[in-house]
C-alpha cells in the first residue's frame, strides 16, 4: 500500500531525530561555510561550483523547517 502524504512527512520527520541526521547536517554546516568563503575561489568557474553546493546545502538545512510547515499545513487542511 502506498504511503499517504502525512505518513511520508512523519516518517521524514522521525528521520531527522537520529542521530546520524544530526551528524550529516553538522557536516553541511561545515560545507556551508567552506563554500561561503568566497576568498578560496580563484575562478569564475569556482564560483559557479560553490552556488551549486549552497543551493544543496541550503535545501538539506531548510528540510526540517519545510517538512514541519508541510505537515502544518496537511493537519489544517484535514482536520481530525
Amino acid at each position: 500500500m502506498p504511503k499517504t502524504d502525512i505518513q511520508f512527512l512523519e516518517d521524514r520527520l522521525s528521520m531527522m531525530e537520529t542521530e546520524g541526521w544530526h551528524d550529516l547536517i553538522e557536516d553541511f554546516k561545515n560545507l556551508e561555510d567552506s563554500a561561503s568563503n568566497i576568498n578560496s575561489m580563484n575562478s569564475e568557474q569556482d564560483l559557479w561550483f560553490a552556488k551549486g553546493q549552497l543551493l544543496v546545502v541550503n535545501l538539506i538545512l531548510s528540510l526540517h523547517s519545510a517538512t514541519t510547515l508541510a505537515l502544518e499545513e496537511s493537519d489544517n487542511q484535514n482536520p481530525t
